[in-house]
């Protein structure tokens, strides 16, 4: 359960017992380039960092910011999910040692953890009860919804957050999009990065005329894809006849040999 002192970032929830002037600039930061064009020094916007982020700021993007300058922190995930991604990908624990550490903001995680003392279980519930949609298929979400909660948030900024890769443009991508559309219909500014992908299209539809270029562009393409995959599969069965020549040449080789050493041994008065 967050805090509900009715101050900073985790006041989401908080009674506030009148009108709310909103005015907090909340600041969600991703992986992508464009996570170094965030307002860092401008201490008006709330940092709102996720994951290894922590890890990646300076050598990955430049980025010196303290952590005095981050207010909230997420990690939706388990511990044990936690172990397994630093296995496959060789960070030798550091998201889980960095757990360990206290910070000076709350970190949310699917729950707490005596040995985090920093972490907060993120508030799930209270969240799908006032929001009324239980619809989260990344971490940007939770942040955008968690946002969308607080009475006293002006403006929302996304950084370094494009969804275009893989499962991010198909599973992700929409249910950002759908919140940070909640968001606008709530009367909160929504600052995207001129370079992000998110809330652009190639064309509006029906006013867009199809481009003749990539039409040709992707018929090359998928001409080419249908060429090196018949190549491929002539290689691969080339491979398997060599790899079946390769034994029988073997085999014979061995026959050979033995042949040889029988013969000396016959030389050399032995029984053959």
């Amino acid at each position: 359960m967050l805090d509900n002192t009715g101050t900073g970032p985790q006041s989401e929830f908080a009674s506030t017992g009148g009108v709310v002037t909103r005015h907090r600039k909340i600041a969600i930061l991703g992986f992508g380039r464009t996570v170094k064009d965030c307002p860092w020094q401008d201490p008006s916007w709330e940092l709102w960092g996720m994951n290894g982020f922590h890890r990646a700021a300076e050598p990955d993007f430049g980025i010196t910011a303290s952590e005095d300058r981050y207010t909230l922190w997420f990690d939706m995930h388990t511990v044990e999910y936690t172990r397994e991604y630093s296995k496959q990908t060789g960070t030798d624990g550091k998201q889980e040692a960095w757990l360990k550490e206290p910070h000076r903001f709350p970190i949310l995680m699917l729950d707490a953890n005596p040995e985090f003392p920093s972490v907060a279980p993120y508030p799930i519930e209270e969240v799908v009860k006032k929001l009324g949609r239980d619809y989260f298929t990344s971490t940007v979400a939770y942040a955008l919804a968690l946002a969308l909660c607080a009475p006293d948030v002006a403006e929302i900024g996304c950084w370094g957050i494009d969804l275009v890769h893989s499962t991010e443009y198909g599973d992700q991508r929409p249910c950002a999009e759908y919140w940070i559309g909640r968001a606008e219909a709530a009367g909160i500014k929504i600052t995207i990065h001129e370079e992000s992908a998110l809330l652009k299209q190639r064309g509006r539809y029906g006013y867009e005329p199809p481009n003749p270029l990539e039409r040709q562009l992707r018929e090359h393409l998928k001409t080419q894809v249908a060429s090196l995959e018949a190549a491929i599969a002539k290689n691969q069965g080339e491979m398997e006849r060599l790899k079946s020549q390769l034994h029988t040449d073997d085999g014979a080789l061995q026959i050979v040999r033995t042949t040889i050493e029988r013969l000396d041994v016959w030389n050399r008065g032995g029984k053959a």
